[in-house]
This record gives C-alpha cells, structure tokens and sequence, in this order.
C-alpha cells in the first residue's frame, strides 16, 4: 500500500499542515539542514516544520543535503543531524540527501557508509535519498545495499531496479497554491522505527555503553538525560581521563530542589582539553575532589539523587568558558582536541584554519553552470540569469556562490509576493523575531504607527526575516 506524503524546507516558507492533512498527506520530510555542523546551515524552519507535524498528528523524518566530499566531513554532516534533532526520533526515520555535483567524483561509498553507520550508533533509522541514475551507478555500490532508498524519480513509475522505500514521483505536486515534492512510501516506518520511542545509542557513560536519551538538550534543559538499564546499581564511568573538580555526595531524591542540590549526587571532571563533562542524580560516587581519573574509570551508579523523577543519568558538556554544550555528539566521541580514539596528534591552529577554510568552501561551492544549482533553486536561477538579473562571469559561465544564490532566490521569491507578510512584531515566527526586534531597537526598521493602541505595523516578508537573520549569523573571518 502506498502512502502518500511531501518533503518540505525553508524554501516552501510558512507551511499550512491542516492543508496537507486535508489533501490526504499522511507524512513529512522535513530537512533539518545541509552541509557540515555549522549553525549557519541549519533549515530555519525545521523546528517549526516539527512543532506543525506534532501539532497535526502527522508522522515526520528528517533529511539533509550532503557536501561531503570525504568521510571527515561525513562525520560533520552526522554530527549536523544529531544536534539539530537534540534527541529526537523521527517516526519516519533519517535521510541523507545526496545528489549534489560537486560529489560526482568523490567515494560516495565511504561517505555514505559513515554518515549511516553514525545514524545507526545513535539508534535512529537511516536510508540515503538520491536521483535515479546515481542510485544506479554512483550509489550502486554493494556496500549501501543495507540502507533504504529514497529515490527521486518523477515518471509514471519508479525505474529503480533495487528494493526502495520511498519514491519521491513529483516535485510539483500543489497543495493550498504550493507546490511541493510529492513521495509514496511503501513501508510502515513508524512501526520500524517504533516512533516515539527514546533514541537508543552507544555512549561513553555507562559500562554497558548502551542507554536511550529520554531528554535532549535545550529548552532549559543543559544536559541530556539518560536511561536504558533502570538499575541503580548500572556503572556510570568517565567519559574521558582528567581531573575531578567537584565532588557531591550524601544527597537523597529531593524533588523541587535547585541549585547544586539539583543534581544530587554528582561528579564534575576537567579535561586536558579545558572541557569539562557533569554526571548528576548518582545514588553513589566512587571518586573524590581532585583525583585524577582515567578513560572509563568507574565514577558512580546511576540512581535518583536530587531534583530527579526516576533512575536516570544526567549528563552535560561543558566547554572552556564552562558554557553547557549538546552533549549528543560526544555521547560515543571524543570531545574537541582530545583524539582518545585513535590516538592522532592535535591540530596545530595554522592546520585547523586551513581544514575550517576549505570546509567552508565546500559548504559555500561556486556553480560555474545553472545545471550544477541544487534543483530547488535551479528554476528562480534560470529564470533571473534568462531575465539579465545574473549575468555570471566574462566568459559566460555563472560563476554563483552558494550564498549569493540563496540571497538571490530570497530577494526574487520576495518580489515574486510568493511568501507571507508578517503585520506585527508579535507576527513574526519566533526563529526571526529576536533578528527582527534588534533592528526596530536600533531604529534600521522603524515600520508605521498605527493609529490604534500604537501597535508598530512592519509589513514585513518571510524572506526578508529569513535574510535579516541569515546576515545576522553570517560568521566573521578571524584573519
């Protein structure tokens, strides 16, 4: 039985899932990001995307749009996913997007591998999404064979000979005045993923290196809670060697308590890094203030000290300005600097400059031709390079970074009144109301005075909050 459903972006703007719901859409892939784990990359719909789906009732996976050219950066990419997500498990499982030209020469294979094998060590359901003819020759290596496939296709039918879970058949399949990708799913992913479920993954923290996330990261919320065995006797052991910096003992379960009392029970390590890592609501410790403590040293039980509603670990990162981090990407890795793993000298700062310069440059590619744009910004390209609006280089050839396409299509599709206009502050979507509110404040955006109440009456487009906050994160060069 096929199941029908979309994939959307940031490119689709504010998206109406009661619309979807009612033209019979059962599901939604929801891009999270592209490229490597760099906030900037982020989809800045995707938590939106999510909070609609939940709130319709409409099972969701996630996808993002590859770069990598290496395993290194398929690494990146996983590490992406995983912070995004912050815990998450879609029903629908997690896709990797690969299509993009500049990987035409690259060992997708390898990348592929590592990217999935990633997804699967955090427990989430993982298949790799492409266009049928690398599917048949890029992808075709025997080693993806265990990965679903979401294939692209848009025929009558779907051409790809191998099996295949999904198939994406259109990419304009309107709804509401919208177009979207359409896709059939040909599996009960909810059922294979047992959607709602904790996200189950290998860890560093317990010696049985398994255990669930059962709360992520944010929200208030500066660790990630943990729990698979509810055993309270389950070793919790160090992460990574350093020393003990604070020790806290003799707490029981006090519910309500804040502060330190909060985590009851607890052990903060140093790293040689300068990185520090927290285990709290122990029911026991097995270490004292200033003992230097080795990789896997057991340093606790698990248990239900302090401001805690059952067994469970929680456990935080902290970096050099003992700021708390997502700790999800360092559940089953080691922290920045420290190379534990493979034992691998540490960069010298000149190495990672030029290591963060050319991932950048992958993350920010110039298409030299229309046909090397990602697709959904390949029609508004031809349309403003057909219209004069690019011109590309001298010898003809586009010449188009990444970032100076985005900002094209934002300004084309804004113009185009293809996108929501916000009349309020109150209006905007909380994603781009702080970008927003900072420029009223400085007085850049100063909006009408509306004569009723003295609301400030904006006016202002989706994309241009999008371009307001893309500029405002825009990272500054260190050199």
């Amino acid at each position: 039985m096929a199941i029908k459903g979309v994939d959307v972006s940031e490119m689709n703007g504010s998206v109406d899932f009661q619309a979807l719901k009612a033209a019979g859409i059962q599901f939604v892939l929801i891009r999270c990001g592209y490229g490597s784990d760099y906030p900037f990359q982020d989809d800045a719909c995707f938590a939106e995307n999510v909070r609609k789906a939940d709130t319709a009732g409409m099972p969701w996976g996630a996808y993002l749009y590859s770069y990598a050219k290496n395993a290194d950066m398929a690494k990146s990419e996983a590490a992406h996913t995983l912070r995004v997500l912050n815990g998450r498990k879609p029903a629908y499982g997690v896709w990797y997007d690969v299509e993009d030209s500049q990987q035409a020469g690259c060992d997708l294979a390898v990348i592929c591998d590592t990217y999935c094998r990633a997804m699967e060590a955090a427990g989430l359901y993982v298949g790799i999404y492409s266009f049928l003819s690398w599917l048949r020759g890029k992808l075709g290596s025997p080693v993806l064979d265990k990965y679903d496939k979401w294939v692209a296709d848009w025929d009558t039918s779907c051409g790809y000979g191998k099996p295949y879970g999904i198939w994406q058949f259109t990419d304009n399949l309107v709804i509401g005045g919208k177009a979207f990708d359409g896709n059939y799913a040909y599996k009960d992913y909810p059922s294979l993923t047992k959607g709602g479920k904790p996200v189950s993954t290998k860890s560093r923290v317990f010696s049985s290196q398994e255990n669930a996330i059962t709360q992520g990261f944010g929200n208030g919320h500066g660790g990630v809670d943990l729990g698979w065995k509810t055993d309270p006797e389950t070793p919790v052991i160090a992460h990574s060697g350093g020393t003990v910096v604070f020790c806290q003992t003799g707490y029981g379960n006090d519910q309500g308590s804040s502060g330190n009392a909060s985590y009851g029970n607890c052990v903060k390590i140093k790293h040689p890094n300068g990185y520090f890592t927290l285990y709290a609501h122990l029911s026991g410790v097995k270490v004292s203030d200033g003992q230097q403590v080795e990789k896997g040293r057991q340093i606790g039980n698990m248990g239900n000290s302090g401001n805690s509603y059952g067994n469970h670990l929680h456990f935080e990162v902290r970096n050099k300005n003992d700021v708390r981090i997502d700790p999800v990407p360092y559940l089953a890795a080691d922290l920045p600097g420290l190379n534990t793993e493979k034992g691998e000298p540490d960069l010298t700062e000149a190495e990672a400059r030029k290591i963060a310069r050319e991932e950048i440059g992958y993350a920010n590619p110039t298409y030299h031709k229309v046909s090397e744009v990602p697709d959904y910004w390949r029609k508004d390209i031809q349309e403003l390079v057909d219209k004069g609006v690019i011109r590309g280089g001298t010898a003809g050839d586009l010449e188009l970074r990444h970032s100076d396409a985005k900002a094209a299509v934002l300004v084309k599709r804004a113009l185009e009144a293809e996108d929501p206009i916000y009349r309020t502050i109150d209006d905007v979507p909380a994603w781009g109301r702080p970008y927003v509110q900072a420029l009223i404040d400085r007085g850049t955006l100063e909006g009408e005075e509306a004569p009723v109440n003295g609301v400030r009456i904006l006016n202002i487009r989706y994309s241009a909050v999008r371009l307001i906050k893309m500029l405002a994160e825009e990272p500054v060069s260190a050199e």
